[in-house]
């Protein structure tokens, strides 16, 4: 595709058949990898690690959030990121929206999250036992995911 043409809508009542834009839809995929590192054992309060998210697929396409889980060593009394947060019991959430941002294979992504058990000895103990991420694919202006 050179330049975008937009399309050209004409209503013609006498047929029985028509065709429609692409509707906005949206699928979630797992089209990234994560790697959350600890890089702050203790900062006064919380741990801190980095969740460092790599795609990995060769298609670009538009991400609209991805959502990444955390399950921690140890129960959480809180957490934060500059993302939306969800904690229960050693259990993270991170909604982070792209804006629909495109994504291409080797993109990047980094942020943080601080997390506390309550009390310093646990929380400099805590590990990261597990990670997922999934991301929210939407359409592009060609009306495809991919």
């Amino acid at each position: 595709m050179n330049k975008y043409e937009a399309p050209v809508v004409v209503a013609n009542d006498e047929l029985a058949e028509g065709v429609y834009a692409a509707s906005g839809a949206q699928s979630s995929t797992n089209c990234w990898t994560v790697n959350p590192v600890a890089v702050q054992a203790w900062n006064g309060s919380h741990k801190v690690f980095e969740i460092r998210c790599t795609h990995n697929v060769a298609a670009e396409h538009i991400s609209g959030s991805t959502t990444v889980v955390l399950t921690f060593s140890a129960n959480l009394s809180n957490a934060c990121s500059e993302f939306d947060t969800q904690v229960s019991g050693n259990t993270v959430t991170i909604t982070r929206t792209l804006l629909a941002d495109a994504y291409k294979s080797g993109d990047l992504m980094t942020y943080k999250v601080w997390v506390s058990t309550g009390d310093e000895a646990t929380t400099r103990a805590l590990a990261c036992t597990g990670a997922t991420i999934t991301c929210l694919h939407e359409t592009n202006v060609q009306g495809k995911l991919d």
